[in-house]
């Protein structure tokens, strides 16, 4: 990472914020850019509009969230932004006490990031004549550890401005100035032909009589570009050989936790110098975020000291692992109302992982697992209708085993051969399919009937419905069998269609024709309109006893 301290006002200065403005608009590295800024005035946009003007088109978003608290922003320079298209959007709270004032412009780019950060606004005084301090930060986009944690704890922090869902933001508009005018948020700039400026101190002021300010000339063309610098950061990874002594020396610290340092921390002082390599390494691949999941929880279980940023860590595995649940959702259960993954057996089953993930978060609001429950998860559980307790109505009282089962239906409708059929009924999945079908539809044998639960009968319903199979699968095969005959003998009506029929096909079409007829007399009205509407003339219905 490349860090450079942009600074101007107490002396001439060979770099500061607006130079590095133009030259990272116009640079071949950046393609996304991302400004907050509190205060914006018209010599400020007009320093950097053209800069921003040449290059937009190659840029995916050119945004800038701006602020009119205090009285820190000209109406000129909104209607600046506006007239030129550049996307604005204002934040502004009616509220006392609380200002909008970031000072952020991030650049993104497929080599190379940059982060600016620091005291100057938008405006003359901003990139000239204050006595301004700043940072920029350049890194490779795809290699830079603490630059992609930069850019990530950023976009976080300034999510629901980006995503355009804070309901204190809104876009910059002709009405939206008039409104802002009105209410007094804005003031108004003059100028001369001595390029003076009536601007409050960046809003500090705006009730207050300003002073106008003599601005020299100051060329903003010559910034640096960012280059390439070492990646000091290890390619840090965890080994089988954690893995295998992970066991032997986490029962080692929870007995050096109890009996030396209650803290957990392992000092350099102690006498196991084995126990302090592994405590190290530990630490290591925490800081470094190359701690596997499974053994991370498991240090989270017994208070090890993983550092300031161990909840933030534990936090993102969370989401991590959410994540992976709403994909598991997705692929095998798409248009449930629920949200559930069944806890597999055979570790090496693709889904195990998370599905123990499931297990383990039951237990935890249980209060049977640590780290404790908090309100943050318990409302993103319930946001998409976890199921917490599985109701166990069926005849099968195995959940893991019916999941499995229902898995392997779903592979057997990969095959697009297999669209609109069942397995057979010799082969297990087919055995199973039966008996699931018989619980809806008839319930189990004996005095007490058992009939397939409400869970499960949506689930096995979603696979089934997608594949073309109704729950009464004879009656659908009776209801086809029946429709492609009336299909058949629309067609046959016409004596050209019927003379391509071989000697044998023929035979065999007027023989389903003859048996149709005579069975249709017990069928149902459903039944017998397909073949009325087709125009075949069938006998009358026998009168059921």
């Amino acid at each position: 990472m490349q860090v450079t301290f942009l600074g101007h006002g107490l002396e001439s200065s060979q770099f500061n914020v607006g130079k590095q403005l133009v030259n990272s608009f116009e640079n071949k590295y950046f393609d996304n850019f991302y400004g907050f800024v509190a205060f914006v005035a018209l010599t400020g946009v007009d320093k950097i509009l053209p800069s921003i003007k040449s290059s937009r088109d190659k840029f995916k978003n050119l945004r800038f969230y701006v602020g009119v608290d205090n009285k820190g922003t000209s109406k000129e320079a909104l209607e600046k932004l506006l007239y030129n298209e550049i996307e604005t959007y204002i934040y502004h709270r009616e509220e006392d006490y609380i200002t909008y004032h970031p000072k952020l412009f991030l650049f993104e780019g497929e080599k190379f990031s940059r982060v600016i950060i620091g005291s100057s606004n938008l405006t003359s005084s901003g990139f000239i004549a204050n006595i301004e301090a700043s940072i920029q930060l350049d890194f490779n986009t795809k290699t830079d550890k603490q630059g992609i944690k930069l850019i990530r704890e950023i976009k976080e922090y300034y999510k629901d401005l980006i995503e355009l869902s804070n309901t204190h933001t809104r876009k910059l508009t002709r009405e939206l100035i008039d409104e802002y005018e009105e209410a007094d948020l804005l003031y108004k700039q003059f100028f001369s032909n001595k390029k003076e400026e009536s601007q409050p101190t960046d809003g500090e002021n705006g009730n207050k009589k300003t002073k106008k300010v003599k601005l020299p000339d100051v060329d903003l063309t010559d910034g640096f570009d960012p280059k390439d610098t070492p990646d000091y950061d290890k390619n840090v990874k965890a080994t089988q050989n954690d893995y295998d002594n992970f066991d032997y020396f986490l029962e080692r610290f929870i007995v050096y936790k109890r009996d030396v340092r209650s803290s957990g921390v392992v000092t350099k002082t102690t006498d196991d110098k084995e126990l302090l390599r592994w405590y190290f390494r530990m630490k290591e691949l925490i800081r470094n975020e190359a701690m596997p999941d499974d053994l991370l929880l498991r240090l989270i279980d017994v208070d090890f000291p993983v550092g300031d940023g161990w909840e933030k860590t534990s936090m993102m595995i969370w989401e991590k692992r959410f994540k992976e649940m709403l994909a598991y959702k997705r692929e095998f259960n798409p248009d449930s109302e629920i949200t559930h993954v069944p806890q597999f057996k055979e570790k090496s089953h693709p889904h195990y992982s998370i599905g123990s993930w499931c297990a383990q978060q039951k237990q935890r609001r249980k209060g049977n697992q640590t780290p404790l429950w908090s309100d943050y998860e318990e409302e993103r559980m319930n946001s998409v209708n976890f199921l917490w307790e599985v109701p166990n109505l069926g005849s099968d009282p195995d959940d893991e085993g019916w999941y499995e089962k229902l898995l392997e239906l779903e592979s057997y409708y990969k095959d697009k051969n297999n669209f609109k059929s069942i397995p057979h009924q010799h082969t297990k999945i087919g055995k199973w399919l039966n008996e699931q079908i018989t619980l809806k539809l008839t319930g189990s044998r004996g005095k007490v009937k058992k009939f397939l639960n409400p869970l499960r009968t949506e689930l096995l319903g979603e696979v089934l419905s997608k594949n073309g199979v109704d729950w009464e699968w004879q009656k659908q095969k009776e209801r086809e069998a029946i429709e492609n005959l009336a299909e058949e003998f629309i067609k046959n009506q016409d004596p050209k269609e019927l003379e391509k029929l071989s000697k044998d096909e023929r035979k065999k079409y007027q023989d389903r024709v003859s048996q149709a007829r005579y069975r249709s007399k017990k069928w149902d009205d459903t039944k017998r309109l397909i073949l009325i509407n087709a125009g075949m003339e069938l006998p009358k219905k026998e009168e059921s006893q």
